[in-house]
């Protein structure tokens, strides 16, 4: 009986959940100005505001910015976490355990007080309105630590052998640790493109030029620019919620695994 009525709670907070997510799908069939015109009827759907932001706005080139970052982010983020995340698992050299103390301590500081420091930083660089300074930030702590807690479920007699074997130390990680650390790599990826793809922030102070704009960011321009059509909004809103809802869809499973290997399921 317990079971039962959890599982009878369970799904109700689930369907309360979908509600934003139908109104958001539902209102960017219609053509409306007004955000409360919402109703199941299937009388008057059109897809009119597909159409418009695909030919009348700048919305493919917002997507393929933010597709070519997220992705781009992901590459860069797993191969420097791995990487680090290896040397703390299991190299041995001085300070080991305090570096990675206090690269820990980052993740307290709230990403908003890096961006005048970053800023600065990517002024003097002038990376400011490139691909450059959207995606060298995305790596963070938080992926080392994914990739720390994975690798060290790798058995350390696995790598002595291959040691005696003459295998290097970038062997041992590239052909015996990644593979088993790849439901980690998935999860690292997931948490990174999501991320990425949803940004705004950052996005927002580091370009001013509309080619280099975001889809989170150019949605957000559209909006101020013209009269508000919220049926157009929703479309924008769908086509931006897809791409990170199908990435997760397709790797849940992987998603599951690497969370559970990397300890971070409570």
């Amino acid at each position: 009986m317990k079971k039962q009525l959890g599982r009878l709670i369970l799904i109700l907070i689930s369907s309360f959940m979908i509600i934003p997510f139908l109104y958001m799908f539902m209102t960017s069939l219609r053509v409306t100005y007004t955000a409360y015109n919402f109703k199941f009827a299937l009388d008057d759907l059109t897809l009119r505001n597909y159409k418009e932001i695909f030919y009348n706005t700048n919305f493919i080139r917002y997507f393929l910015n933010s597709l070519f970052i997220s992705l781009s982010g992901v590459v860069l983020n797993v191969i420097f976490s791995s990487m680090a995340g290896y040397a703390f698992a299991k190299l041995e050299f001085k300070g080991r355990e305090k570096i990675f103390f206090f690269m820990l301590l980052t993740l307290i500081v709230p990403s908003q007080v890096t961006l005048l420091p970053l800023y600065v930083i990517m002024r003097h660089l002038g990376w400011l309105n490139t691909y450059m300074a959207l995606i060298l930030p995305l790596p963070t702590a938080v992926g080392v630590f994914i990739m720390r807690q994975s690798i060290l479920k790798v058995p350390r007699d696995l790598m002595d052998s291959a040691r005696i074997d003459g295998c290097s130390e970038f062997k041992i990680f590239m052909e015996i640790v990644l593979p088993l650390i790849k439901p980690a790599i998935i999860a690292l990826s997931i948490f990174t493109f999501i991320g990425a793809w949803n940004e705004f922030l950052w996005p927002l102070i580091a370009t001013t030029s509309d080619p280099m704009r975001t889809l989170t960011v150019g949605m957000a321009s559209m909006n101020a620019q013209y009269t508000v059509n919220y049926g157009l909004v929703m479309a924008g809103a769908t086509m931006t919620f897809l791409p990170s809802f199908l990435f997760y869809i397709l790797l849940q499973r992987q998603f599951e695994e690497g969370v559970a290997l990397s300890g971070l399921k409570g």
